[in-house]
């Protein structure tokens, strides 16, 4: 009878062998930016500056992985959470999450994802920004802070590539008819030194009196040397904040030069007045700044960014929208010109 149980048992570990490997890749990954500011904002009183501010920037951890179906056909997902503010213990596991999905993934025709992602706009100035996260974020002047979004219920595709030339399409639905719905999209092409891309995006508002509000998106990146690099993007949003004829157009531009372990790196963004503002609304952020790579996957960084607003804005050079902790930053009143130094460090795993 042992005998027979012996057989047995071998045999039904041969046939669940080839199951056991097909079952799913996972990798667990995480990003933590931890950083130290002070802050001015540009105006008078006790108020006026902040030093030496410790702050949580995006950190977030993740599990990611794919299952082979066969004849090329992937299943693949992630879960990524915005974990824990390391620097006050807040958040957890029940802060928001960010990119999560599932989905399918073919060799030859792309993926198809479903569920809570990035738009492929705002891809566009992940690629390009030389601050992501950090002060001097081109987020908060570029796009008026409308168009760099993550969004629920969403479908996405995203081509394979074909001679460098890629796509991506999103649309996020609505729960309920008064929920904002979201198309975007973007045709990216990368060959050799150049990237360029070009994004439109659209938010329809219904059941209220918006209007619905678009942007198309132009962007490039050039290195120009192995150690130097351009950058540029240029945004022409139409009735923002869903104001009828409330046009405008921003802009940004990157450079960075890489010496050693070292990137240097420069940045300005602007937001020209809206055209239906009753007062100038415009607005501009400059950041200049230094990486210190002690490898492949940490670094820690020096900068300084300043915002000059018009009249009647007051944009400060770094905000939650743009991924930067916003614990101890002092109000900005309009027409001030707030500035910030900062001292951070990166670890991904």
């Amino acid at each position: 009878m042992n005998k027979k149980l012996l057989i047995a048992a071998v045999g039904a570990a041969l046939v669940a062998g080839p199951m056991l490997t097909a079952q799913a890749e996972t990798v667990v990954y995480g990003h933590f930016h931890e950083s130290m500011d002070s802050y001015d904002n540009g105006g008078d009183g006790a108020a006026e500056r902040t030093n030496g501010v410790l702050n949580s920037n995006s950190s977030r951890f993740g599990i990611k992985g794919n299952e082979d179906l066969g004849s090329g056909l992937k299943a693949i997902y992630q879960v990524e959470s915005g974990v824990f503010n390391a620097d006050d213990g807040t958040n957890g596991f029940a802060n928001t999450l960010r990119n999560t999905f599932m989905g399918l993934a073919g060799s030859s025709w792309g993926s198809v994802k479903f569920g809570r992602h990035d738009t492929p706009v705002k891809d566009i100035s992940r690629k390009l920004d030389a601050f992501n996260e950090e002060i001097g974020d081109m987020r908060v002047a570029v796009g008026y802070a409308r168009f760099d979004n993550r969004v629920n219920n969403m479908v996405r595709y995203d081509s394979p590539s074909f001679s460098g030339i890629q796509v991506g399409a999103l649309y996020s639905a609505s729960e309920v008819n008064t929920d904002t719905t979201t198309s975007s999209a973007n045709v990216t092409w990368s060959q050799g030194p150049l990237y360029l891309a070009l994004g439109y995006e659209q938010h329809l508002f219904h059941n209220s009196n918006l209007e619905d509000e678009s942007d198309i998106r132009l962007g490039g990146k050039f290195d120009i040397t192995p150690e130097f690099y351009l950058g540029f993007m240029y945004d022409q949003v139409s009735n923002v904040t869903g104001v009828d004829n409330n046009d405008g157009a921003t802009w940004a531009i990157a450079g960075g030069f890489k010496m050693a372990n070292n990137l240097f790196k420069l940045q300005y963004g602007q937001a020209d007045a809206t055209d239906e503002a009753a007062v100038d609304n415009g607005a501009s952020v400059w950041a200049i700044g230094v990486d210190h790579y002690f490898s492949k996957t940490t670094k820690v960084y020096l900068d300084y960014a300043q915002a000059d607003n018009d009249d009647a804005q007051n944009i400060n050079v770094s905000s939650s929208y743009a991924g930067h902790g916003t614990a101890g930053v002092p109000a900005v009143g309009a027409g001030d010109s707030p500035s910030a130094i900062s001292l951070g460090m990166v670890i991904n795993f």
